[in-house]
């Protein structure tokens, strides 16, 4: 881990380090790392209690659809999001630029956190809720170090964004193979329930030409709202 912190800017470092009172990057990895949580079990209870950082914290999704369940990522989770990444190139073919290396990942995700509206999270499924028979591009999942449990996917949104009120969907990302069985949708209308009440709209960005996305997107209620093509185009919905 300290490796990857030692590559990240100063700029993105000292903040960091002054939020934890910290003169070092070992010190920094150490608290990120939370070498204080030695247990299994306690680690089960860190990773499925409330976050106090995202709204409405890490929790059960419906039990209509797919049960997975989220949990806010730190620069530590930069190689489990590359893996992830890794195994959605047609994703990065779509936006036109090379896959991230683990550094990036780490100085993205340092970006992402130091940013008091945006929250990213990881996806995560159990043992007995993943799929039976997922695709072969699917690829082997990792497992989180912290709850035990698979990575399927990258959920990454903005409060307050385009306009006040708002909440955009950046990216939700999940393993090609492990697409069409409701680990999307589950993760859409969880993050919908999460932030009622708290945002008006809810907006997904559509990169390139990407016609599944759109399929997604509008088979969850959304419709088309803001054009902004080649590079991208926003659907949206209200709120209750």
């Amino acid at each position: 881990m300290k490796c990857v912190l030692d590559k990240l800017p100063r700029s993105i470092l000292e903040p960091m380090m002054s939020r934890y009172e910290l003169n070092n990057t070992a010190a920094l990895a150490l608290t990120l790392l939370d070498c204080d949580v030695s247990s299994s079990a306690a680690r089960r209870s860190l990773a499925f209690s409330d976050a106090p950082s995202a709204p409405g914290g890490v929790r059960n999704l419906y039990s209509t659809v797919t049960p997975v369940r989220t949990r806010s990522v730190t620069v530590t989770d930069a190689p489990l999001i590359h893996d992830l990444y890794g195994g959605t190139p047609g994703y990065f073919d779509i936006i036109s630029i090379p896959l991230p290396t683990v550094e990036e990942v780490a100085t993205d995700l340092a970006t992402a956190i130091a940013d008091p509206r945006r929250y990213v999270e990881i996806v995560l499924i159990d043992e007995e809720h993943r799929p039976a028979t997922p695709h072969p591009e699917a690829g082997p999942c990792q497992r989180d170090p912290i709850s035990g449990n698979y990575v399927v996917g990258y959920l990454d949104y903005k409060l307050d964004y385009p306009e006040l009120g708002d909440a955009t969907v950046n990216l939700l990302l999940i393993r090609p193979g492990l697409q069409s069985h409701g680990l999307g949708s589950a993760c859409a209308l969880d993050l919908e329930q999460r932030l009622a009440g708290r945002s008006k709209r809810l907006l997904a960005s559509i990169y390139g030409e990407n016609p599944r996305a759109r399929r997604f997107w509008e088979g969850l209620g959304y419709h088309f709202a803001i054009d902004a093509k080649p590079l991208i185009e926003w659907y949206a919905k209200q709120l209750a």
